[in-house]
């Protein structure tokens, strides 16, 4: 009897053979899950903009071009003929001279060039490299956190799509008792040996049953589609249930498993990764008042037209120091901000690890009681089922009622059904466990 309950609970898939099904489906999902895939994309996109920091250290060079025509403008007068003609007839040289008009516009003109730009001093992009290196660790730690939790989520929707195949394969069992109910209470009709009033209650129960056999036939749909799509697979897809191992129990002392967790859970590292930020946050403020200092390089080619030979081309290098004096004391006020926004990420660090060993304490408890529950529900099935044969036998020979027969197989059909949530409840809840002390890191 009890090996063939076992095979009822399976009744959704073929059962596998001893291997891993479960840690290959978690893998699948740890593969194919868009969500996931989004959360990979993401942390992509934080390397690249630390790669983009980083490239801030290196000079940029760049080609400038500029050809321009011009009308008009300023005139500057230059009379050098009034100044040098008398000189020239005093001395008896016939020249002449033309007082000159030189235009501040050049009519056309061309510059062409090369620059290349290196920050020498400049605490802004050396903290912002840095910040960036934290956000994107910052990144992959909830990337982490994502696998983690995603990992606990494939494994309840599967121990979900085992419950559930496990009570509707018990529930078709108990469908051919019923059936089997009907049809001799219509032999009994047919031989004048009962009443109808007991093949209408007994075709009652039947229909009343049918509902719920209905219902639990929605629901392994539904945790079988739920799986699919944590896989990403199509959600009609069938599921291979692999028996679970009840054989391993919790050990462990729970203040270790505290400890545990709130040194490995990604909410912990996270906001810690957060708080170096602000640390750095705060130090490029401060160092935001320290001068920055530049090295610019030109070389180019100018005229009033187009021509790149020695006589036109030039050399040009500066060094450019930038040094804010004073800004109406905006720098202390963004000093300000950056330490409180410190002292807020400490306290909601407190906040979280206080959070975490709630959950710890949650979950160990609720695993002990899961545990406990296993022993009952064993205790419950086995008075019922031997109750249930006794009354069979006993209606069998017409000495017992119909009502008691029913009640006695809905007392059997309960704590079958109490039985199968009952053991995959303690693998579910095994799996919130691993989740919430970050045993399951991938």
């Amino acid at each position: 009897m009890r090996s063939a309950f076992i095979g009822c609970l399976l009744l959704l898939a073929v059962t596998a053979p001893a291997q891993h099904v479960l840690d290959a489906y978690v893998k699948t999902g740890l593969e194919n899950n868009l969500a996931l895939l989004q959360k990979e994309s993401g942390y992509r996109q934080s390397l690249e903009l630390l790669r983009e920091a980083r490239g801030l250290f290196y000079p940029s060079v760049s080609l400038n071009a500029r050809y321009t025509r011009s009308e008009g403008g300023r005139v500057i007068e230059f009379p050098v003929g009034t100044l040098l003609n008398s000189v020239y007839n005093q001395l008896g040289m016939p020249v002449v001279l033309e007082d000159e008009e030189i235009r501040f516009l050049r009519p056309a003109e061309h510059e062409t060039k090369i620059r290349l730009v290196q920050p020498l001093i400049n605490s802004d992009v050396y903290y912002n490299s840095r910040i960036r290196k934290e956000l994107s660790v910052a990144e992959e730690i909830s990337l982490e956190q994502y696998k983690r939790e995603l990992t606990a989520d494939i494994r309840k929707a599967y121990y979900s799509v085992g419950m559930t195949g496990g009570i509707l394969g018990m529930l078709q069992e108990t469908k051919l008792l019923l059936l089997e109910n009907v049809r001799v209470n219509e032999k009994l009709i047919e031989n004048g040996k009962t009443t109808l009033d007991n093949l209408y209650r007994s075709q009652t129960e039947l229909s009343k049953f049918e509902q719920t056999f209905q219902e639990a036939l929605k629901n392994r749909e539904i945790a079988k589609a739920w799986f699919n799509f944590l896989l990403n697979r199509p959600l009609s897809d069938s599921v291979i249930i692999e028996i679970p191992d009840m054989s391993a129990g919790l050990s462990g002392n729970l203040t270790n498993f505290v400890e545990q967790a709130v040194v490995n859970r990604e909410e912990v590292l996270s906001l810690e990764q957060y708080l170096h930020v602000a640390d750095l946050s705060v130090s490029m403020n401060r160092t935001a008042l320290l001068p920055n200092i530049t090295a610019v390089a030109d070389y180019g080619f100018q005229g009033e037209k187009y021509a790149f030979n020695r006589n036109t081309d030039y050399l040009q290098a500066s060094l450019v120091l930038s040094w804010d004096l004073f800004s109406g004391f905006q720098q202390r006020a963004k000093i300000n901000q950056a330490l409180m926004g410190r002292e807020k990420l400490e306290h909601q660090l407190d906040e979280v690890r206080n959070q975490v060993s709630l959950q710890v304490i949650r979950a160990f408890r609720e695993l002990k009681s899961s545990e406990a529950g296993i022993t009952a529900a064993e205790n419950q099935l086995k008075t019922a089922r031997e109750g249930f044969r006794l009354v069979k036998r006993r209606y069998d020979e017409g000495q017992a009622s119909l009502i008691e027969f029913i009640d006695a197989r809905s007392t059997l059909t309960q704590a079958e059904e109490n039985l199968i949530v009952s053991r995959y409840k303690l693998l579910i809840d095994q799996a919130e466990f691993e989740k919430v002390v970050a045993a399951n890191k991938q």
